[in-house]
């Protein structure tokens, strides 16, 4: 079996359809990745044959207005009606256009079987359409963009669907797939199939450093993604390293990339350290602060750990959202709570010290251990190709 698979140009958008797209590899079929320059280096460092399509995505021109040091949620730009999730698909949609043809060409080429893409990726739709191969899609968490976008990429994209005989609109995928638990689904969005979650670090190694501290000490780990600092976040940081300085009992770790990390104040107990590997610190972790990020969300998960929520913007809202409700996290949702070290403070230690936490984080995580493997997901889809 021949598999394309296609991501849109945001590195965190495919990362957790990795662990299905390397089950199917390990089962014998052969993969091939597409995509823009912007995540091919994500996917060669998964191991995986690549081919880049187009030029550089510029998916940060809506927050180009951002003063200096200001975050999204700080300005207004952080919320997103229920209204107006259409529009912020559109530049995805109309990137389905730029790239519908390439990825055809390539598609036909390759001899594609089956595709697998994140659901963003609105092309794929056509893809398969156009070649009579079933497309699945893997979502990255609980969002409304997609099944929004997907509206207003089917007026976007009609006049294509025309041009290659796609009848009816631009279609529904095949499969999709939810890689986290049940109660972590968006409200209001169709359930897809289940598959576990399983963490994608996206390379690297483990540092030393990283081993569990010593004696009765817990530890904190802080992680916001690269997208947070680049985004106004470094003071967001700053508050975190205050409300964690001399914490009773507490050592924490903020994964920072080196040239931010000589702009902060760290008391003794708070190190700074350069962006590692999630795996291999959420295990020798107690509590992890994240701004809803799927990657960083499904690691917690997966090491049974309570999570403090600093969503930034869109659809981190609303996984957060879903994740507190869940019972395992707390968040601070508006940038006042978020910018004050003693509300921060008071939240580590309600995280730390009351077990309803953990023991709601150990639940989700067994439920999520229950869920179809990848390895039994890509036999499934071998049979869907068989039988297509």
């Amino acid at each position: 079996m021949r598999v394309l698979a296609i991501a849109s140009p945001s590195t965190t958008h495919f990362m957790p359809a990795v662990p299905l797209v390397d089950a199917l590899r390990a089962a014998g079929h052969d993969v091939l990745f597409a995509g823009q320059p912007d995540v091919i280096g994500m996917a060669r460092g998964a191991g995986l044959p690549t081919v880049t399509v187009g030029e550089h995505f510029d998916a940060d021109n809506f927050y180009r207005r951002l003063p200096p040091d200001r975050r999204p949620i700080e300005v207004g730009l952080a919320q997103i009606g229920h209204d107006q999730w259409d529009g912020v698909g559109q530049s995805w949609a109309y990137h389905a256009r730029y790239l519908l043809e390439p990825y055809l060409e390539l598609a036909r080429e390759w001899r594609t079987d089956l595709i697998v893409a994140d659901p963003l990726e609105y092309a794929s739709l056509v893809i398969g359409a156009v070649l009579g191969v079933p497309t699945v899609h893997h979502r990255w968490g609980a969002e409304l963009m997609t099944p929004a976008g997907h509206r207003l990429a089917g007026r976007i994209l009609h006049s294509r669907c025309d041009r290659h005989g796609v009848s009816g609109g631009l279609p529904a995928p095949t499969v999709v797939l939810d890689p986290f638990p049940a109660a972590w689904a968006a409200p209001g969005v169709e359930p897809g199939r289940p598959i576990r979650p399983v963490p994608y670090p996206g390379g690297g190694s483990v540092r030393p450093d990283s081993a569990r501290p010593p004696g009765h000490r817990r530890r904190v780990l802080v992680s916001l993604g690269l997208a947070t600092v680049r985004l106004g976040g470094l003071p967001l940081v700053q508050h975190l390293a205050d409300a964690l300085a001399d914490l009773p009992g507490v050592e924490a770790l903020i994964t920072l990339d080196p040239p931010h990390r000589g702009r902060l104040r760290l008391a003794p107990n708070v190190q700074a350290i350069p962006p590692t590997p999630l795996d291999g610190l959420v295990d020798t972790s107690d509590l992890v602060i994240h701004h809803g990020g799927a990657g960083t969300a499904i690691a917690t998960l997966m090491a049974g750990l309570p999570h403090l929520l600093l969503p930034q913007l869109m659809d981190q809202l609303i996984r957060c959202e879903v994740i507190a409700a869940s019972g395992a996290a707390l968040r601070l949702t508006d940038a006042a709570s978020q910018n004050d070290p003693r509300v921060i403070r008071a939240a580590v230690s309600r995280l730390l010290d009351e077990a309803s936490f953990r023991q709601a984080a150990i639940r989700l995580r067994d439920e999520a251990e229950a869920l179809p493997d990848p390895r039994r997901v890509a036999a499934d889809l071998e049979e869907l190709v068989a039988q297509h």
